[in-house]
């Protein structure tokens, strides 16, 4: 078996990019003595990229074969033959397909909740800047 760059160490990096996205998204957030927290406040959105993350590294830990292919993939120069090669493998592997779309269930349940202007697209481009530590233009997506 080849040997693996480590994913997970990302997540680190992932999260506090996420965390900025989602205090760009939310604005200030002010909590009064009697409200409840604000579901939508940029600290519930870091809170639940986070967990989402947690919980997805800790899944890719438990499937090497899955973390090594979309390892892999990921590695692949963005365009259509790396999201033909990410479909394909979700295409062979429908259970994992479908675990992974559960546990970014938490995520597309927010965006929906929170009527985030942001879509996951421009979320993982703007995640894959941050690795690659390149600037992205807010508003911007990357090509995928």
């Amino acid at each position: 078996m080849k040997s693996v760059p480590n994913t997970v160490g990302r997540l680190p990096r992932a999260a506090l990019a996420a965390a900025a996205c989602g205090a760009a998204l939310a604005g200030p957030a002010v909590p009064t003595a009697t409200a409840a927290p604000d579901p939508c406040a940029a600290s519930a959105i870091a809170k639940t990229v986070g967990m989402v993350a947690v919980h997805t590294g800790n899944y890719l830990d438990a499937n090497p074969d899955t973390d090594e292919a979309l390892t892999a993939i990921s590695q692949q120069p963005s365009g259509p033959q790396s999201v033909a090669a990410a479909k394909a493998y979700f295409d062979a592997n429908p259970t994992v397909a479908s675990d992974l779309q559960k546990l970014q269930q938490p995520l597309t349940s927010l965006a929906g909740r929170c009527r985030l202007p942001i879509d996951m697209p421009q979320i993982l481009g703007l995640l894959q800047a941050t690795q690659q530590n390149v600037t992205v233009p807010v508003g911007t997506t990357s090509q995928r």
